[in-house]
């Protein structure tokens, strides 16, 4: 594999993202010195390609270095003022660290570079979500009058149904699965939230169960497969 990228790089020495995807196998395999080296001609490659400043903060943020990740997310936004993903990922950075506030700036700096990006908006209301549901009901409807994705509107349909859940408004949560699964039917979590969040807290024990057995048949992710057979078998047994 290091030959190919060699290669590569000999080929088109501006190409930013082998450079990175040489930088990541070298990190994965802990040579960790190897990888910033990598990183570095990177950005020297194309200074204006911010995935590669993004993807080498990510590594030095995991290593424990957070003033040189904060140092590298800041010259990837700079490099590239129109990429939200960068702004998320420092946002969720200073979030893990308990930087609220400085979360939520970048949050909010993340959205004005691409409010059609949903999964800057997502992160945004989940931040917000067990601390106030309101506030995150608020961030979601911004987004939901920005993002144009199906995909990405599901996303942030299901996870409005969440928080009026937590403001124990099924029927309001209710409404919002059912946009959700409306617009992305095959997406298990949509019937699984709906199931749980809003049809069994109003008594609704058959329709729930449709909806945990519909969400197992769209093939969920393993860690998301437990918790539905769990629910399913718990009503089932009631």
């Amino acid at each position: 594999a290091r030959a190919l990228f060699e290669q590569g790089t000999r080929a088109d020495p501006t190409d930013a993202p082998t450079y990175q995807a040489w930088a990541l196998m070298e990190q994965k395999a802990g040579n960790l010195e190897r990888a910033r080296a990598l990183f570095e001609q990177g950005t020297r490659a194309d200074p204006t390609h911010a995935p590669v400043w993004q993807a080498w903060a990510l590594m030095e943020q995991k290593a424990g270095n957070l003033e040189r990740a904060r140092a590298l997310f800041e010259q990837g936004t700079r490099a590239d003022p129109t990429n939200a993903p960068t702004y998320q990922a420092w946002a969720l950075m200073e979030q893990k660290a308990g930087h609220l506030e400085r979360a939520r700036a970048l949050f909010e700096q993340g959205t004005r570079a691409d409010p059609t990006h949903a999964p800057v908006w997502q992160a945004w209301a989940l931040m917000e979500l067990n601390r106030s549901p309101a506030e995150a009901l608020k961030i979601l409807e911004r987004g939901l009058r920005k993002v144009v994705d199906i995909e990405g509107r599901s996303s942030l349909y299901c996870l409005q149904g969440s928080a009026y859940a937590r403001l124990k408004k099924f029927k309001e949560a209710e409404a919002s699965f059912a946009q959700a699964i409306r617009l992305n039917p095959r997406e298990p979590r949509n019937h699984y939230f709906l199931a749980f969040q809003a049809l069994e807290p109003q008594k609704r024990r058959e329709e729930a169960v449709e909806h945990y057995q519909r969400a197992l048949q769209l093939r969920p992710r393993p860690e998301d497969r437990r918790k539905i057979e769990s629910a399913l078998a718990r009503l089932l047994k009631s």
